[in-house]
């Protein structure tokens, strides 16, 4: 009887660390997921309206105007004329995350 219930005791605790690794294993995946199904584009501010919390970005690649809306914080942060890179929930103008791109500036030497 001892045994028994040694054996039922041990298949348990094994049982139990398996089940915290899968949960572990599941949540990395479904991260993963969740960053595939954003499309992500870069282009330069065109307008912002505060009042909508929507920014006008003209896409690099091919110059079209996307309407896109983002939290108040991120529209403040922007201005006009700058260049962004943003990512989009797919199928949507929801902005995920807007990133200013630093501009290399271009310094001349004259000796």
């Amino acid at each position: 009887m001892k045994k028994l219930i040694v054996s039922l005791f041990a298949l348990f605790l094994i049982c139990g660390m398996n089940i915290k690794s899968f949960a572990q294993t599941s949540q990395v995946t479904s991260t993963k997921k969740s960053a595939v199904n954003n499309e992500t584009f870069s282009g330069k501010v065109i307008s912002i309206n505060t009042a909508k919390n929507e920014v006008t970005i003209s896409e690099n690649k091919t110059t079209t105007e996307k309407i896109i809306v983002a939290t108040s914080k991120a529209v403040s942060a922007l201005k006009v004329g700058e260049e962004v890179k943003v990512t989009l929930k797919k199928g949507s103008n929801i902005a995920v995350s807007i990133r200013k791109l630093v501009q290399k500036s271009a310094s001349t030497k004259t000796k």
